[in-house]
């Protein structure tokens, strides 16, 4: 028996024919992870093919030993379509596929047993949820896995647990186990425990790796967690299938969402996306299944706005309506905190000179410059510039050493605009900003970028600062990712059931993100964006890939020769944005160019263009 085996080593993206010795004969078979010798070295590597014609006048090395069990047949090929799809190699998919530690043998597969009745908590809201709307999930969810491929919109605050113990009872006649993803590894965490206190028979990933190999249990896990093994696959659930943490950030930028609906269509069952806010790329193509107006309603946290145009621009600072608020949510509810959201680290992220008013920028690159931290009594502050990674005193090039005034400032400073404000204790949630045990601090009042929102899970109140800065980044997928936000501060304030509100401070009241989250339908932001996107020829009308690095420009230069029919935008920057008119069509063209040289990413999909 002759196969073929893709080495573990970085910088090697081909395969080597190598003998089974007949004691290894029966054990070694296509994803097992083997050792073999390689320009003299022992290293592991994957069998990723069976060779039905041996080399000719080769003489083929054995295989040395067998090392572990790895991803079955199924997940090898699931594995070359992605790194197909995402023009990337195939080693550090199988990585993901492996198993942490050694598997040798599989435990023996569970039977299904019956769920005891009325253990059910719920991940996702809180007890006031009622059986009601338990059953309109639980119908909704059946009614959206009668489609191949469906997304269930499901509001921010609703119980997700309960889709997904639906989706369970719903496929029960079917042989086989469900695989569940979460779009973080605490979710799956909190997901794999209660799903196991209602009942439930659970491996998590990656640790009970060999669990679900046996079969017999629900399967659940984080983004790697597609790739995982199924003894008997009977549907694919993707909780918050629009979060940006489903994306790959290393080559090949792969996207969990889109590698699990090509694994339910291979295995011909179910793929079923739940969203608060449906992305038009999981709406392309899909059956769109959602709840009653009241339903979703509930879910959705009322929303204030405060709009900043009316404020004085001399005054400075924040309007005493947001205090007002913030003083209201502590006395109400002291044992949940307040969320204050601002997208911008440090002190200042952009400053004036106190006399003459221009911007402060550094002195070689142009680059405004920032202040991280705040200076001591009677010196001028030490600014930073991110490009040069310099660091200069506060120096205006026209009246010499200045007093900065603050034109755009950054959590820090707005941790002590806000104490000065609400005369409340606020503590800033950072690197440092952990509380005993790495928890939060024990304040009234939180401040930090909007990974407070994933910290926290509770809160009364959550208020967005300066919600332009998410409206008007320079990002095609911005009101999307906006609308994300918001769905996550209804989630953490408990909808409208537990009383929490979120503010948002904007000079763009009506923009169709805050009207979409106003009125809790989403669906007003895919009215206004799909015709934007497809006269601008954006995904998911067309396809994207970012290619950059040191060989970007010979890559580029090589695919315009090889196909015709793709776009490439350049930039000074040594950025090229190729498009093409659909996925297949893109990852068709890559291939065409080759192998790119060493330093240069391709970035399928992209996010952050």
């Amino acid at each position: 028996m002759i196969v073929e085996v893709l080495p573990d080593v970085s910088g090697i993206d081909r395969t080597f024919a190598y003998d089974v010795p007949e004691e290894l004969a029966g054990t070694v078979k296509v994803g097992c992870i083997v050792r073999v010798v390689l320009h003299g070295r022992r290293v592991r590597g994957w069998v990723v093919a069976e060779v039905t014609v041996p080399p000719p006048e080769i003489d083929l090395r054995p295989v040395s030993e067998l090392v572990s069990l790895g991803p079955p047949p199924a997940i090898v090929d699931l594995g070359r379509w992605a790194a197909w799809r995402y023009s990337g190699r195939l080693r550090p998919l199988l990585v993901a596929a492996s198993p942490p530690r050694l598997v040798r043998a599989l435990p023996p597969a569970l039977s299904r047993r019956a769920r005891p009745r009325g253990t059910t908590e719920w991940l996702g809201g809180d007890a006031t949820w009622n059986g009601t709307l338990e059953r309109e999930i639980a119908a909704a969810t059946v009614q959206a896995l009668s489609s191949s491929s469906s997304v269930l919109r499901l509001p921010p605050a609703a119980p997700r647990l309960a889709a997904v113990e639906a989706a369970v009872e719903a496929t029960d006649g079917r042989d086989g186990d469900v695989l569940v993803l979460a779009a973080s590894r605490a979710d799956a965490v909190t997901l794999a425990d209660r799903l196991e206190r209602a009942g439930h028979a659970v491996a998590l990933q990656p640790e009970a790796w060999a669990e679900a190999a046996s079969g017999g249990r629900i399967v659940v896990g984080a983004r790697s967690a597609v790739l995982s093994p199924v003894a008997r696959l009977r549907a694919v659930i993707v909780l918050d299938a629009h979060a940006d943490s489903y994306q790959e950030e290393r080559v090949p930028t792969w996207e969990a969402a889109v590698l699990a609906g090509e694994r339910a269509r291979r295995a011909g069952v179910p793929c079923l996306l739940v969203s608060a806010c449906p992305t038009l790329d999981l709406l392309a193509g899909r059956r769109l299944v959602t709840l009653s107006r009241d339903a979703e309603r509930s879910g959705w946290a009322p929303i204030e706005l405060i709009d900043a145009r009316d404020e004085d621009p001399h005054a400075g600072g924040y309007p005493t309506r947001l205090a007002t608020l913030i003083r209201a949510a502590v006395g109400t509810e002291p044992d949940r905190p307040v969320l204050a959201v601002l997208n911008r680290k440090g002190r200042a992220r952009l400053l004036a000179c106190g006399r003459c008013r221009s911007l402060l920028r550094c002195d070689d690159c142009g680059t405004a410059l920032v202040q991280l931290e705040r200076p001591a009594q009677g010196e001028l502050p030490l600014l930073h510039c991110p490009r040069c990674a310099s660091s200069v005193p506060a120096v205006c090039a026209s009246c010499g050493p200045t007093r900065p005034r603050i034109v755009r400032p950054g959590v820090a400073r707005v941790r002590d605009d806000l104490a000065a404000l609400t005369g409340l204790e606020v503590a800033e949630i950072g690197r440092t900003g952990a509380g005993p045990g790495g928890g939060l601090p024990d304040a009234p009042v939180l401040v930090g970028t909007e990974a407070v929102l994933h910290r926290a899970t509770s809160a009364s109140l959550v208020v967005f600062l300066d919600f332009d800065h998410e409206l008007l980044a320079p990002r095609y997928r911005a009101g999307e990712q906006a609308l994300a936000l918001l769905a996550l501060a209804s989630r953490v304030v408990g909808g409208r059931r537990r009383q929490g509100r979120v503010v948002v401070r904007t000079r763009l009241p009506d923009h169709e993100v805050l009207a979409a989250a106003l009125h809790a339908d989403p669906g007003r932001l895919v009215t206004a964006e799909e015709p934007r996107r497809a006269l601008l020829r954006l995904p998911p009308t067309t396809a994207l890939a970012l290619v950059s690095g040191d060989g970007a420009d010979e890559f580029v230069t090589r695919l315009e020769c090889a196909d015709r029919t793709v776009e490439v935008g350049g930039s000074a920057a040594g950025h090229f944005l190729i498009r093409a008119p659909g996925s297949d069509a893109l990852a068709d063209a890559l291939a065409s160019a080759g192998q790119p040289t060493p330093g240069t990413r391709i970035e399928v999909g992209p996010r952050q263009v």
